[in-house]
């Protein structure tokens, strides 16, 4: 029996295991602030695996002072990243496994067929908040860990399984990781992005916040006033005509192709007014905007920032009342590795070899995959089992996914790793 054919035979005897596993984090509501209970139940499997398990909290003073940090509102005290070293012999290349068990809310539960912490599997499909992005992929990395060690592997390199909290809010969990010195010859985040692709470069992004002036008083002076909502939604048309210009002037082979939006910048929040009898002095827009790998962020943020002094100074208005445009919160910049890497050839070539197809190699979104290329000086690609409706009602990931990135994974590491 070849090595393939064994792993496939020995992963599937992990199919209860690995549906068991995933079905105890998913009923944990992991929000931000709340991974703990989820990380108590990975440190515990690491442990139980034979990892030498490292549970730490991410420190809030040191990320504050490094280059990659992303503002954020709360501590990370007491919310633990877990990660779980299984050491080589010697003289093989290392290697991250990465994955992160905070989610994003739910939205109203009511919405939900199912549980949103139900876990339920139905038809192949595990459902719940979290199934898919990404405590998917974090099992898929405990159970290919323990795949190895329950067949007696002993890789040359060392095989390093991250856990971590953050990731939705700006991947301070993973910069944490690089902070303590978890560093390797190739990372794997086994984030959703289906066995049809893997992703080797992440966009980058900055939130920002637009405040529109105005006139505040009665309705019944409505006419004699400069209602900000109305002036807001002509900066609202001014942004619009920004984005399209941007979708037609920017490219990237990596986006092009692949993405119906593959430079996002949109207005997604509008707060404005205090009663519904008075007109406000101000109304405060939010949003986003993002850039391809080959553009640095803050020159699109500059250039941003230009274009929209230089069109509200034509308007009257405007003119003497400036709109203030503000940064704030969550910023990453953008980050790809070449293709022809040996960790993204590898890499395809063990997809092609379970799965009989070639990977479309592509550039994803926001993600951790900056943090070690830019800051471990480690190659990172995205892989891992998907489903559908990611952050949004009823999200689900398939299971069969699941157990095949296991497999993958374990060849990989395998040939990455030597033994």
């Amino acid at each position: 029996m070849d090595i393939n054919a064994r792993i496939e035979k020995v992963v599937e005897g992990y199919r209860e295991e690995a549906l068991s596993l995933l079905q105890s984090l998913v009923h944990i509501p992991s929000l931000a602030g709340y991974e703990k209970p989820c990380q108590n139940i990975v440190a515990s499997k690491m442990k139980e695996i034979g990892l030498e398990v490292d549970v730490f909290d991410p420190p809030d003073e040191e990320l504050k002072k490094h280059k990659g940090y992303v503002p954020v509102d709360m501590s990370y005290k007491d919310r633990p990243n877990v990660v779980g070293t299984y050491h080589g012999e010697g003289g093989g290349k290392s290697l991250i496994l990465n994955g992160h068990v905070d989610v994003v809310p739910i939205g109203p539960e009511s919405y939900w067929t199912y549980s949103p912490w139900s876990g339920k599997y139905v038809d192949g499909k595990v459902y719940g908040r979290g199934s898919s992005d990404m405590k998917a992929g974090v099992v898929s990395n405990l159970i290919a860990v323990q795949v190895l060690k329950s067949m007696d592997i002993k890789l040359k390199g060392n095989l390093i399984v991250e856990t971590v909290v953050d990731e939705e809010l700006g991947g301070n969990g993973t910069l944490a990781c690089v902070l303590r010195g978890y560093k390797a010859d190739g990372c794997i985040f086994t984030e959703p992005s289906g066995l049809d692709n893997i992703g080797i470069a992440n966009r980058g992004a900055q939130y920002f916040r637009i405040i529109v002036p105005g006139t505040e008083g009665g309705t019944e002076y409505k006419h004699d006033l400069v209602n900000p909502i109305q002036k807001a939604m002509e900066v609202f048309q001014a942004v619009e005509a920004y984005s399209i210009m941007r979708e037609s002037t920017v490219s990237h082979p990596l986006y092009d192709s692949f993405y119906n939006t593959k430079v996002p910048l949109g207005i997604c929040v509008i707060k404005g007014g205090e009663l519904p009898s008075t007109v406000s002095s101000q109304c405060v827009m939010e949003g986003t905007i993002e850039c391809l790998p080959n553009e640095d962020i803050q020159k699109v943020k500059a250039d941003f920032k230009a274009y929209l002094d230089e069109w509200s100074a034509k308007d009257p208005w405007f003119k003497d009342h400036p709109i203030k445009l503000e940064w704030f919160g969550l910023w990453f910049e953008s980050a790809e590795i070449a293709p022809e890497n040996p960790l993204v050839v590898n890499l395809a070539g063990k997809v092609k070899a379970f799965l009989n197809k070639t990977p479309i190699i592509a550039g994803a979104g926001g993600c951790d995959l900056r943090i070690p290329v830019k800051y471990g000086n480690t190659p990172a690609v995205l892989f891992g089992p998907s489903g559908g409706k990611v952050h949004s009602v009823d999200e689900y990931v398939d299971f069969e996914e699941v157990m095949a990135v296991v497999k993958i994974l374990v060849s990989f590491a395998i040939d990455w790793c030597g033994i």
